[in-house]
């Protein structure tokens, strides 16, 4: 399963250096760490899944010694390292560009990981289903979309959590948040045994 995740990582060739430059360009005109993590992770991620799909990658992944559950566990231990790479190289573009890190910085980090485990959640089956190179194509563009409205979504759902109810004082920050991983993390396990069932029971064409 390592050599799938390797090859997830390896297709975007010299593409690194493009997703590395736009992540700069985003830093530079101080876009939120949170936006910048969520967007880049699925922009990586997700073109992972075009790329085999343009390739007929599944084709050839089927026909060497891995197993159809490797294949999925791949996928998704793959958004959590592309996830921890985009958060690395962010954080220290931070650091670099403005000389240190703002104090809510470990809530932006956070929030970009559930993001993304709950997009993943949604759209990692989805196109365990629908795995055709038009319904890949549109169901790349919409987990795109999905993570950009998210962060707003979450973004200002936080905002008015704290300034109209007393969830997020009662509770805390930490405990507000670690809960959000939690639910998450489940939602995450949930859809990854789910994709693998469906890719399990699907035709490869």
């Amino acid at each position: 399963m390592l050599q799938l995740i390797k090859k997830d990582l390896y297709i975007h060739k010299l593409s690194w250096l493009i997703y590395f430059a736009m992540l700069v360009f985003f830093m530079y005109f101080n876009k939120d760490i949170f936006f910048v993590i969520a967007l880049m992770s699925a922009i990586v991620t997700m073109y992972s899944f075009y790329y085999d799909e343009q390739a007929n990658g599944h084709k050839l992944w089927n026909s060497l010694p891995f197993t159809r559950s490797e294949i999925v566990s791949a996928r998704y231990f793959s958004l959590l390292v592309v996830t921890l790479i985009m958060t690395v190289v962010t954080v220290t573009v931070e650091f670099v560009l403005h000389g240190g890190w703002n104090t809510v910085l470990w809530q932006e980090l956070v929030g970009s990981f559930v993001l993304l485990l709950i997009s993943g959640s949604i759209f990692f089956p989805l196109f365990y289903t629908f795995a055709q190179r038009n319904a890949v194509f549109i169901l790349v563009i919409l987990s795109i979309l999905f993570v950009i409205a998210g962060v707003h979504v979450l973004y200002y759902s936080y905002i008015w959590l704290i300034e109209n109810t007393m969830i997020v004082q009662s509770m805390g920050e930490g405990l507000f948040w670690s809960t959000a991983t939690a639910v998450s993390l489940v939602s995450y396990g949930i859809s990854w045994g789910l994709s693998i069932k469906i890719y399990k029971a699907k035709e490869l064409l």
